[in-house]
């Protein structure tokens, strides 16, 4: 092999691994997973983590502020609670409406509360079929 055919395999095995590289940390930062309450309460105090939930009605102190109190329960097992302090820009679409769903982000405190970065309501009613 000429010593041109060894630098365009080269230059070509270079391309390839950062393609692959770049496809891999894409990946896994998009993929999401997130706890339960009932999984996280039981992992422990953890930072930078995805809890999901389901909003106790009538929990919710600030709505329309940006600093919101309110608290999430598991869905298959209701006594299971977490309170959740968030900090910023509160989404329209987040709601005071019991057993909503609500992912939120961030850290898991010893004291057994969780403090949110980010907070993403979910609207399950808007992707219903119309009766």
């Amino acid at each position: 092999m000429s010593a041109r055919g060894i630098k365009i395999l080269v230059g070509g095995l270079v391309v390839v691994l950062a393609v692959g590289a770049l496809v891999w940390v894409g990946v896994g930062r998009a993929s999401v997973y997130y706890y339960t309450v009932s999984e996280l309460l039981a992992k422990g105090p953890t930072e930078n983590v995805r809890v999901s939930g389901e909003l106790v009605g009538g929990t919710v102190q600030g709505l329309g502020t940006t600093s919101l109190k309110f608290v999430l329960h598991d869905r298959d097992n209701i006594d299971q609670t977490m309170p959740v302090a968030f900090e910023g820009a509160v989404p329209d679409s987040f709601k005071d409406q019991a057993d909503a769903e609500v992912v939120a982000e961030g850290d898991f405190l010893a004291d057994g509360s969780f403090a949110a970065t980010i907070l993403t309501p979910k609207c399950p009613s808007k992707y219903e079929a119309d009766k």
